[in-house]
Parts: structure tokens; C-alpha cells; sequence
């Protein structure tokens, strides 16, 4: 059983630009159970701002540790699962250690990324739905 719901960075964007392509289930856990997003997040929208493919506005992530929404980071035993994610399955780095954070905190990870989705993992639901 999932202790709560880790948010994947293209659904963090939807929070905070156009929740209206999240789902209904996806909003209503949300806004219901307990979420986090992760510093891989933090990292993969910092590096898409700095070469001009995201603006974010000042105190983004301060935002939303602020609106309730826990961070976590990549820790030891997040580094260890990460190993567990070829990159055969899963190319981006970033969306692979978001799903070692997922594994290694017992969570449920929310996403719209089709190469995860695919691989019908129990731990993983459509952010769309």
C-alpha cells in the first residue's frame, strides 16, 4: 500500500500552468492525500528554464511546499533503486530517478509520461485520468 502520491514534473507544471489537462482522479488525490515532488523535479525544470523552454515564476517550489506539497530528495536508498530502471525502458536520467524516489519511498507515482506509463508498473497512474 502507497503511503501517499509523488507528483512527476510535467504534472507539477499542470499544477501550476494548466491543471486542466490533469485528470479528475488525479485532481481529486491531490487534493486528498498526501503529495510530494522530488529535487530530480526541481533540477529537470531548472535546466529547462535555463536553456528557454520553461519560465518559472520566483519562488516556485517555495510555493508549493507552502500550498502543503512535500519535497523529498534522491537519497542513498533512492540511489540505490535507481539501478533498478534501464535506460533502455526509460532514456531521461531525470524520469528515472524520479521513479527510484517513487519505489524507495513507497509511493505512487502520478505522471502523463507514455515511455512509463508502458511499462504498466502497479506503482505508476495516469496523471490524465
Amino acid at each position: 500500500m502507497s503511503r501517499g502520491y509523488l507528483l512527476d514534473t510535467q504534472v507539477l507544471v499542470w499544477l501550476g500552468v494548466d491543471q486542466k489537462k490533469l485528470g479528475r482522479d488525479a485532481k481529486r488525490l491531490i487534493e486528498r492525500y498526501e503529495v510530494f515532488f522530488c529535487t530530480p523535479s526541481v533540477a529537470e525544470l531548472s535546466f529547462k528554464q535555463s536553456i528557454g523552454k520553461l519560465r518559472l515564476g520566483a519562488g516556485v517550489f517555495d510555493s508549493l511546499i507552502e500550498a502543503g506539497i512535500g519535497i523529498l530528495y534522491f537519497d542513498k536508498e533512492a540511489a540505490e533503486a535507481f539501478g533498478r530502471f534501464s535506460a533502455e525502458s526509460v532514456p531521461d536520467p531525470f524520469d528515472r530517478q524520479i521513479m527510484a524516489i517513487a519505489v524507495s519511498n513507497n509511493l505512487t507515482l502520478v505522471t502523463a509520461d507514455q515511455e512509463i506509463l508502458d511499462l504498466n508498473l502497479n506503482w505508476v497512474i495516469d496523471a490524465t485520468t
